[in-house]
């Protein structure tokens, strides 16, 4: 599993390695900014540096999940939270989670 995110954003930052000390197998951080255009598509022909601003990107098995359904996707693997991650997948919380990450990035410059 690799999780691709701000690394120039503290909070993401400490966010980011916390999630790390937390995972049941590894998880592989990387911050976009130090990776080309090139770099993210050999990762996954998806992916762009504007993807990667806009939001962060769970990459795993080959499939790329963006912002709050990567978030979904990378709460399996928490210890933990892993016994409660069904939450999100009821329905509407999928709207809500959305609406959080967009609160968060909008204000992830006065968390951190």
């Amino acid at each position: 599993m690799k999780l691709i995110y701000d690394g120039e954003c503290s909070f993401c930052t400490r966010l980011a390695f916390s999630l790390q000390k937390q995972s049941i197998k590894p998880i592989e951080i990387v911050s976009y900014h130090t990776l080309s255009e090139e770099d993210l598509k050999k990762i996954h022909s998806q992916l762009t540096k504007d993807q990667c601003k806009g939001e962060v990107q769970i990459i795993q098995n080959g499939n790329r999940f963006p912002g709050f359904f990567g978030v979904r996707v990378l709460a399996w693997n928490l210890r933990f939270y892993r016994y409660f991650v069904w939450i999100l997948y009821l329905p509407l919380v999928p709207f809500l989670g959305m609406f959080v990450m967009v609160l968060l990035k909008k204000f992830k410059k006065s968390l951190g």
